[in-house]
C-alpha cells in the first residue's frame, strides 16, 4: 500500500496548500485498499478546516426549461426531447414560500435557479431582486442564484438586494467543454464567475462529474476552480436523462465518486464541498461516506428536475455519523 504517498498528500492539504499537478494524478490509480485509507486522512482534512459542520443548501427551480443552450446534459435545453417541466418564472410569493420551507427542514442556505443563458427581462430580473429582499428580511437563510451569463451591473443590482452569493458552473475541465456544450464557451463562464467576484459577491463554482471526462481533466477542473479563489464547490454527479445528449453514460461507481471528492478536498483543503446531484442514484445507500471522502455540505430537498431525498432522512443520517446539521435559527 503507498502509504507514504497518501500520507504526503494529506499533511499538505493539513497545512491548506494544494497537492501537486503530479499527485493528483497519481490517486487515479489508487486501490479501493488505498483509497479507504486516504479517506481517513481526507476526513482528518474535513474536520480540520470544517469542523463537524455539515451544510444544508436547498434551491428552487424558479424558472424551468426552454433554455436556447444546448448543455448536454441538461433536460431544460431545448435541443431535446425529454419530461422537464417547462413554466415562466415564479412570482415573488411562490419563491419566498419555498424559501420558508427550505429554512423549516434546517437549510442555511437557499438558491434561486432560473433556465436560460441570462435574466435580461427587466421585469423578470426586477422580481427576482423583490423576492431576495422578502428572503432576507422574513428567514434567516444566506440568498444565492444562479441566472447564468450575467453582467456585473446587474450582478451589483443583486446584491444590493441583499443577494449573498452567486452561483455559476464551470460544468466541466476546459479541455472537454467543447464536447458538452457548443452554444456558449468555457471563457463565457469563467466570465460570469469574474463579474460576480468583481460585484463583490461570494462565489459558488463547481462542476459535473462523470460526463465522458477523463480523470486527470477532473483535476484540471479542480485547479482551475482553485486559481479563481471561489467560496464553495458543488459536486454534481451526471444522472443521465433520457433525450438528453448524455443519456447513453452510466452513473459513476461510488467508490471513483469518493476518489473524485477525495481529489477535491485535496486540491482545495479550504473550500466548502457540497454534494448536491446525482447523490442518491451513485452512493445509494452508503451517502455517509461522501463526508470521510472530504465533503462538508449537500444539496437538501429537490433538484432542479428531479426529486431529492426526503430532508429528514438527510438530516438523520448526518446525525447518526456523528456530524452537525447546520440549522438557522428563526
Amino acid at each position: 500500500m503507498r502509504t507514504e504517498l497518501i500520507d504526503t498528500m494529506v499533511d499538505t492539504a493539513l497545512k491548506g496548500e494544494s497537492i501537486s499537478h503530479d499527485q493528483a494524478l497519481q490517486l487515479e490509480s489508487l486501490t479501493h485498499e488505498e483509497l479507504d485509507y486516504l479517506f481517513l486522512g481526507t476526513d482528518r482534512i474535513r474536520d480540520h478546516f470544517k469542523g463537524q459542520d455539515v451544510k444544508i443548501c436547498s434551491i428552487v427551480n424558479a424558472k424551468s426549461g426552454k433554455c436556447v443552450e444546448d448543455c448536454s446534459f441538461c433536460a431544460q435545453s431545448s435541443s431535446f426531447q425529454t419530461d422537464s417541466p417547462e413554466y415562466e418564472l415564479m412570482d415573488v410569493e411562490q419563491i419566498v414560500t419555498a424559501a420558508k420551507e427550505a429554512e423549516s427542514f434546517g437549510a442555511n442556505e437557499f438558491s434561486i435557479v432560473v433556465s436560460g443563458t441570462a435574466m435580461d427581462d427587466r421585469k423578470e430580473l426586477d422580481r427576482v431582486i423583490e423576492a431576495i429582499k422578502r428572503i432576507k428580511a422574513e428567514t434567516q437563510l444566506e440568498t444565492c442564484c444562479s441566472l447564468g451569463l450575467m453582467p456585473m451591473e446587474h450582478l451589483r443590482e443583486l446584491k444590493e438586494a441583499g443577494l449573498d452569493r452567486c452561483h455559476h458552473n464551470l460544468e466541466t475541465a476546459k479541455s472537454h467543454f467543447d464536447k458538452v456544450v457548443s452554444t456558449h464557451t468555457y471563457e463565457d463562464e469563467v466570465s460570469a464567475v469574474q463579474n460576480a467576484k468583481d460585484a463583490g459577491l461570494q462565489v459558488c463554482v463547481g462542476g459535473i462529474f462523470g460526463m465522458g471526462e477523463s480523470f486527470a481533466q477532473r483535476a484540471e477542473l479542480a485547479f482551475s476552480i482553485r486559481d479563481l479563489e471561489t467560496e464553495s464547490f458543488p459536486i454534481n454527479f451526471l444522472k443521465p436523462i433520457e433525450g438528453t445528449g448524455l443519456d447513453h453514460l452510466k452513473p459513476l461507481g461510488h467508490y471513483e465518486a469518493l476518489r473524485t471528492i477525495a481529489l477535491l478536498r485535496l486540491i482545495l483543503p479550504k473550500i466548502d464541498l457540497f454534494v448536491c446531484g446525482g447523490r442518491e442514484e451513485v452512493f445509494t445507500d452508503q451517502q455517509e461516506r461522501l463526508f470521510s471522502a472530504g465533503a462538508n455540505g449537500i444539496l437538501g430537498g429537490n433538484y432542479l428536475t428531479t426529486k431529492g431525498e426526503d430532508p429528514k432522512r438527510d438530516i438523520k443520517m448526518i446525525e447518526k455519523i456523528g456530524l452537525q446539521p447546520v440549522y438557522t435559527s428563526i
